[in-house]
């Protein structure tokens, strides 16, 4: 290692571990600080965003990123200074007075929405969204201003899947979705939908979902399972923070929520030890992250092979599920729900029309299309438009989720992005390791989990995530697993 690496790799060390600390003040203002603690909070984060910002784009890190560029490099090193090249160049065309305001207004709005969603009451919060919208616009045209808005912002969660190949997913899934979502509502199949309903006390939840995890193999040596108002995940390879909600009434609407953020978490916990503090031991972007958590969510929860093996300790906890079989949990758990408002709750196949609904609302936004206060009414229509419902307040429509209101706005995509992923990565994993299911159905997740480490989590940032989807399934990433999984999953549930 050079003395300009070494420099290098000092600077890259001290802005990794910033950001690190101000996602342990983001993880305390959504689950201990108390209600005032925001007046002082967004002061803190914006200070952050200052200090962050002057050490990416930093001249001496510039200058030192020119001379690596001329020095023969690993192929590791290499993968630093690309990612590091492309931070520090972004980073650098934005005023910090902007990264400020945008980081206060960040705090300030996501407790406005906190408190409209409480009440179902847009106006509460309106005028902070377009305040935070319009800053995020400035941002955009302080990157670039030739390029569209919308295509800047979604680059911050996944710049290594390419705009059009992301559009070209969404549009495969919007178009084929509705189809099989017909199929599915002509069905006379009697699928169970009540295993889960039931009165469900909050601290039993609780034990419940710290078992669940346990059992998954989290370790809670290395991180903790919390609530919060939207589950998030948050944290490094020594330190990661998980949360869930509860649902009094419904016992899946926390059971997967729990697991989803698991996913999440185990990506986090898989990251390599010894890299931490730079790209290497950095997660790669939305799209993977999300492509754990569906996984786990999905295409472990979600099947029978799981509840096989939960079932008992559900009946451990809550005994009114001895009366209920592993078969009756798989359907209820899978039940097609078109006129599911919620998509938190959402089915594995409907749910990706709330997402298209998100994607165009947000890009319209973004680029001037359309104002914030056309968002209430434009989502309804959309709703309507895609899923055949209407949203009866703010809370079930525009309100449901934090991003816009947290400025993640470019986020939404992802989501599908991970499904698509996660499918798959799945169906390679499926291949690679014998009698999977069985293992599942024995509680067995060791072996899926090594497998994932080695494959996806060991890499960090490495490589770029098609070329890192390519390298695990052979494939650029695409639709058709997906589709092929829902397809088949969804036509032996419902006898289509």
């Amino acid at each position: 290692m050079t003395p300009e690496y070494e420099q290098f790799m000092e600077k890259v060390e001290e802005v990794d571990n910033l950001g690190k600390i101000d996602s342990i003040l983001t993880w305390d203002q959504e689950v201990m600080m108390p209600e005032r603690g925001i007046e002082a909070r967004s002061k803190q984060k914006a200070v952050m965003s200052r200090l962050k910002h002057r050490l990416i784009s930093d001249e001496e890190l510039g200058q030192l990123i020119k001379e690596l560029e001329d020095q023969d490099l690993t192929g590791e090193q290499d993968a630093v200074l690309r990612e590091i090249k492309r931070e520090h160049e972004k980073e650098k065309k934005i005023p910090v007075e902007l990264l400020e305001k945008i980081s206060e207004k960040e705090s300030e709005c996501v407790e406005k929405w906190k408190n409209a969603r409480e009440e179902s009451d847009f106006s509460m919060v309106a005028p902070h969204l377009e305040e935070l919208v319009e800053l995020k616009r400035r941002y955009a045209e302080a990157i670039d201003p030739d390029e569209e808005p919308y295509r800047v912002l979604f680059r911050d969660y996944e710049p290594y899947i390419e705009f059009e190949t992301m559009v070209l997913i969404m549009e495969k899934l919007e178009k084929r979705v509705p189809e099989i979502l017909e199929k599915i509502r002509e069905s006379d199949a009697e699928v169970d939908t009540e295993a889960f309903k039931g009165d469900f006390p909050e601290e039993k939840q609780r034990e419940l979902n710290e078992e669940l995890v346990e059992k998954l193999n989290f370790d809670w040596r290395r991180g903790r399972l919390d609530v919060s108002e939207h589950p998030f995940t948050l944290g490094n390879q020594f330190d990661c923070r998980i949360t869930t909600r509860f649902n009094g009434e419904n016992l899946a609407e926390s059971i997967l929520p729990t697991v989803h953020e698991f996913g999440h978490g185990m990506y986090q916990l898989g990251l390599d030890q010894d890299n931490y503090g730079n790209p290497l031991g950095s997660a790669r972007d939305l799209s993977i992250h999300e492509s754990q958590s569906r996984l786990w969510e999905n295409h472990i929860a979600r099947s029978r092979a799981f509840w096989e093996q939960f079932l008992p300790t559900l009946k451990e906890h809550f005994p009114s599920f001895n009366e209920v079989s592993a078969e009756e949990c798989y359907e209820s758990v899978n039940q097609v729900d078109p006129e599911n408002m919620i998509r938190v709750n959402a089915d594995e196949v409907s749910y990706h029309l709330h997402i298209a609904l998100r994607f165009e609302l947000e890009r319209r936004l973004v680029n001037g299309e359309i104002e914030v206060e056309e968002l209430p009414d434009l989502w309804n229509d959309k709703m309507e438009e895609l899923l055949d419902i209407r949203p009866g307040s703010d809370a079930e429509g525009v309100l449901q989720d934090i991003h816009w209101y947290w400025g993640s706005i470019g986020y939404f995509p992802t989501y599908s992005l991970g499904s698509v992923l996660a499918a798959q990565i799945y169906r390679e994993a499926e291949e690679e390791i014998a009698d999977l299911d069985e293992k599942i159905s024995n509680g067995e997740f060791e072996e899926l989990q090594e497998w994932l480490r080695e494959n996806i989590h060991i890499h960090g940032k490495k490589f770029k995530t098609a070329e890192l989807v390519e390298k695990v399934t052979g494939q650029k990433p695409s639709a058709e697993p997906f589709l092929d999984y829902i397809e088949e999953k969804y036509g032996e549930l419902y006898d289509l």
